[in-house]
């Protein structure tokens, strides 16, 4: 008897230790990722600004440069499986971002009610635009390969996936970290803390979001980058980037009611990932 009990504790102490070890590669990916990001700032910012005078095709390209460092955590975690490419996951994660395509609309319904009702506005030129469109599908494929890609799949790893109370732990998790990540943006001057946390509040129910699209489409990471990229084009756009605010002046304009909007996509997270009759029998 006391010999069964010491190698029941012993398997405890080892499950233990192996939720641990997971825990903490969920930890050390975003670390490794975010961490990256800041380091490609830091080396190559000067040398871009040198060689690209316009500040939105800087940022376009200090972004692809991110992206390429996701695709290499991607293949350093050994997670490459979420880059294929699925007819059936494209489908399901289409349906289950549909309502997604309200916000570009919307954006550019009020950039044409500020063109048609104000006078003097100067739009930012057609290359400019571009190089806005092009780094908002940089910061996708960067924050959805090491979020989504890498650690979603390692917090899938830690609470198993197999059911949908588990995926929503990883979710959850992984959601709570995308928002906190977005809290270094108040290291920058324009940034105050508070429209800071309330980007991080809104990002983390935007997170839920992109978690469950990707649990639902098996797996499969576009569907996520596309929504990601048109979420944060339209963001920008309905901020003024394109009469020539500033990113960082647009992030500094968050208020609390965007991050109340976060409980429409709380409301559909709960949704996309509620437990069917179906699926129980």
């Amino acid at each position: 008897m006391e010999k069964e009990f010491a190698m029941e504790k012993k398997e405890n102490e080892i499950t233990g230790m192996q939720k641990l070890r997971k825990g903490m590669l969920v930890i050390l990916a975003i670390a490794f990722g975010v961490g990256g990001s800041i380091l490609v700032g830091l080396l190559f910012g000067k040398p871009v600004k040198a060689l690209f005078p316009n500040r939105f095709v800087q940022e376009f390209v200090l972004e692809a440069l991110s992206a390429v460092l996701a695709l290499v955590l991607i293949f350093l975690f050994q997670k490459k499986k979420v880059l294929k490419f699925s007819a059936e996951g494209m489908a399901e994660g289409t349906y289950c971002g549909m309502a997604w395509i309200l916000f570009p609309l919307i954006a550019v319904g009020g950039v044409i009610f500020d063109l048609l009702n104000e006078t003097g506005l100067q739009m930012i030129s057609g290359g400019e635009i571009t190089a806005l469109l092009l780094q908002c599908v940089m910061i996708g494929i960067f924050e959805e390969f090491v979020f989504r890609g890498v650690a979603q799949e390692l917090a899938f790893d830690l609470f198993g996936s197999k059911t949908k109370k588990q995926a929503r732990r990883a979710i959850v998790l992984v959601a709570f970290l995308f928002g906190a990540m977005h809290l270094i943006n108040a290291l920058q001057p324009e940034i105050t803390i508070q429209a800071a946390l309330m980007q991080a509040i809104s990002v983390f129910g935007v997170g839920l979001v992109y978690g469950a699209i990707f649990y639902r489409s098996g797996r499969c990471i576009w569907p996520c980058v596309i929504f990601h990229a048109l979420q944060d084009a339209s963001a920008f756009v309905a901020s003024g980037v394109l009469f020539g605010t500033t990113q960082e002046q647009a992030i500094g304009n968050t208020s609390l009611s965007q991050a109340i909007y976060s409980l429409l996509f709380v409301a559909w997270f709960i949704y996309l990932m509620r437990e069917r009759h179906e699926e129980e029998a």
